[in-house]
């Protein structure tokens, strides 16, 4: 008798801790993309109220359309699993964002637009991992994840673009990725 307890300690043990690790990369996930996106938000306000290039104005004001949709819908996932998202830029994407905010007037959109791949390329990969994640198993989850990737691949292909009209050698630099694919 005590060993079939033990055994169903063990047993209930083992259930919780997958339920965990479940749980717990569906939230990282929800958490580095909330993130992710509040940082695009913010340094998209930052190039609409700075620049005077239209073209970067024109692509800060979709940032920011497309990235609070983004932002709604993981704040309903994150309620509907019971996780609970943090407001504000965390250390290091503040840091990024007071990068590209001490730019001079001359070298701002320049700044923006590298930023903006960066922070997109770094979306990207966090997306592609996610949707491969066996780990996260919500199904409303994972395919948000896969129906997203393409909204932001287009978006790194538009801040390319931004940058070849500017300053080819850094566009030639950065590998390309297929628009919507």
């Amino acid at each position: 008798m005590i060993r079939n307890l033990k055994l169903l300690g063990l047993f209930l043990g083992i259930i919780a801790l997958l339920a965990f690790k479940q749980q717990n990369a569906e939230q990282e996930f929800i958490t580095k993309a909330y993130m992710s996106n509040q940082y695009e938000i913010a340094v998209a306000k930052l190039a609409s109220e700075r620049s005077n290039n239209d073209a970067v104005k024109n692509y800060a004001s979709m940032l920011i359309d497309d990235h609070q949709k983004l932002i709604g819908d993981l704040q309903k996932m994150s309620s509907t699993l019971g996780f609970t998202l943090t407001d504000g830029l965390d250390a290091d994407h503040q840091k990024k964002w007071d990068m590209v905010k001490g730019s001079d007037s001359t070298s701002f959109d320049q700044a923006f637009k590298d930023e903006a791949i960066a922070s997109h390329q770094q979306a990207i990969d966090l997306f592609e991992k996610a949707s491969s994640n066996e780990q996260i198993k919500d199904t409303a989850l994972k395919n948000w994840i896969i129906g997203t990737l393409p909204s932001l691949k287009a978006h790194l292909d538009q801040a390319r673009v931004l940058v070849a009209n500017g300053a080819t050698e850094t566009a030639s630099t950065i590998p390309p990725y297929t628009k919507g694919g």
